[in-house]
């Protein structure tokens, strides 16, 4: 009976560790990429990141101030506070990112 009940567990365990692997990594965290849309009401002095004050973002938030990563800190040339922007916010295992930023 303990023999039996060792294999039951084992083979459960098995069929569990298998069902994962169909799934390539890469398809786990595919990248998804939204437009935004909003006001900058601040820039890092770093230039990394980007407040905006930001209207919904369908399928993702609603609209709200919040601080965003950009991917490169060359985004934010010639951008200041008080400007209407415009991009793209890529996200990505739970991470989010601007990708592109211009003034309207």
């Amino acid at each position: 009976m303990n023999a039996r009940r060792i294999s039951s567990v084992a083979a459960c365990f098995i069929i569990l560790s298998l069902t994962g692997c169909g799934q390539k990594p890469a398809e786990k965290s595919a990248a998804k990429v939204y437009d935004i849309k909003g006001k900058i009401v601040a820039i890092r002095p770093d230039k990394e990141g980007v407040t905006l004050d930001h209207e919904d973002i369908p399928g993702l938030m609603k609209g709200m101030k919040m601080e965003f990563m950009v991917e490169d800190a060359r985004i934010l040339e010639g951008l200041q506070v008080g400007d209407e922007v415009q991009g793209k916010l890529k996200v990505e295992s739970g991470s989010q990112m601007i990708t592109e930023l211009k003034k309207l």
